[in-house]
């Protein structure tokens, strides 16, 4: 039997979210029923309506209580728990501990659905929603997610923390721990200083790195860069990354995360690279940009190029060791945080697409609906 929760519904791109009443599916059986304390919004939710049908639930970046669970899911009901990213947990990628690479991943993050066909919300004339966004549709008071998707979270961890680490943040720390291997006194140029790249300077500063250079055209951005552990910033509209790079370096950076979802940084962060560098790139906040990527400036650095999936990060690992490390006061992402009630989702939505916010967390109100 479904549950009736409130959910924030995307009719028409363009237009506003409505908070609607709507049907959950019950959990099938290696699934569980959460109830959303609270969840980030990302630039993948404000690109939703390109990658996906319409009407939506999108949101992926939720925590909250399992409040339900089918007959053989591996939490409890009461665990407190981090809503992951979806992934098949069957595919030989997931089945080696690589969900980052699995098989499935854009029918489990943009399908809509489950895996098998079926939806997870309905609206009230009986008609299913595209939902299952990441495996959960977070903008909501609960969620549909697979078992091996959630992350338990300690109780004394304030919702919107959890809610900020679970997708950009985590995407920017597993590419400077997993993808670049930054070692102590490493020189590493992060390109964007959004919620990917401040998560990236953190971690950098947290392996010891020796020189973080960061370039962003948001004088604020750069402030906050700085003091969350830049060691040197530039702003390109003072004039070319690349030569300011050079004077910085004398031969390049042999590190480079570029961030920004802009195609003349994406260039100019090639030619920044020094013989032999390595470069690995998120799209975001704009996926749906086009690039024209030159083969032979690549080439003539012998540059390795690689493109992240959240980081290449198993969220079981990594999200309890950020969390430990902003415990210690090591990892302080709580400086990104704007928080918004979830009747004001349309407000947050508005201040994350135009940057006046870093990492804007909805709080979800109490619901009694059953």
């Amino acid at each position: 039997m479904g549950k009736s929760i409130e959910a924030a519904v995307l009719r028409q791109s363009g237009k506003p979210y409505v908070i609607e009443r709507v049907i959950l599916d019950a959990p099938q059986e290696h699934e569980a029923l959460v109830r959303i304390e609270a969840c980030g919004i990302c630039h993948m939710d404000i690109d939703g309506p390109s990658l996906c049908s319409l009407p939506a639930v999108f949101g992926h970046e939720g925590v909250g209580i399992v409040e339900a669970i089918g007959a053989k899911a591996s939490v409890n009901v009461g665990d407190r728990v981090i809503l992951g990213y979806g992934s098949c947990n069957r595919c030989p990628s997931c089945m080696q501990g690589h969900p980052f690479y699995c098989d499935k991943s854009w029918e489990v993050t943009f399908g809509g659905r489950r895996l098998d066909g079926s939806p997870t919300i309905r609206d009230n004339s009986d008609s299913p929603l595209h939902a299952a966004f990441f495996q959960q549709s977070s903008f909501a008071t609960h969620a549909i997610v697979p078992d091996h998707c959630l992350v338990a979270m300690p109780a004394d961890v304030p919702a919107e923390v959890g809610a900020s680490i679970t997708c950009g943040v985590m995407t920017g720390a597993g590419a400077i721990l997993n993808v670049l291997d930054v070692k102590a006194g490493e020189t590493v140029l992060i390109v964007g200083a959004g919620a990917v790249g401040l998560g990236a300077i953190m971690t950098a500063r947290k392996a010891g790195a020796g020189a973080i250079l960061v370039a962003d055209v948001r004088d604020g951005r750069l402030e906050m860069a700085r003091e969350l552990g830049a060691t040197a910033t530039f702003n390109p509209r003072m004039g070319a990354m690349h030569e300011w790079v050079m004077a910085q370096t004398s031969r390049g950076v042999g590190k480079l995360l570029e961030t920004s979802g802009n195609a003349a940084a994406f260039e100019d962060a090639i030619a920044s690279l020094r013989t032999g560098g390595h470069m690995a790139y998120a799209i975001l906040p704009s996926p749906m940009e086009e690039y024209t990527l030159k083969p032979m400036p690549l080439f003539e650095k012998a540059a390795r190029f690689e493109a992240l999936s959240f980081g290449n990060s198993v969220p079981h690992d990594l999200y309890p060791k950020m969390l430990e490390w902003w415990q210690a006061g090591e990892f302080p992402v709580d400086r990104l945080i704007s928080t918004f009630s979830f009747s004001d989702i349309n407000q947050a939505m508005e201040h994350t697409r135009t940057g006046d916010v870093i990492k804007a967390v909805l709080l979800m109100e109490a619901t009694d609906a059953e």
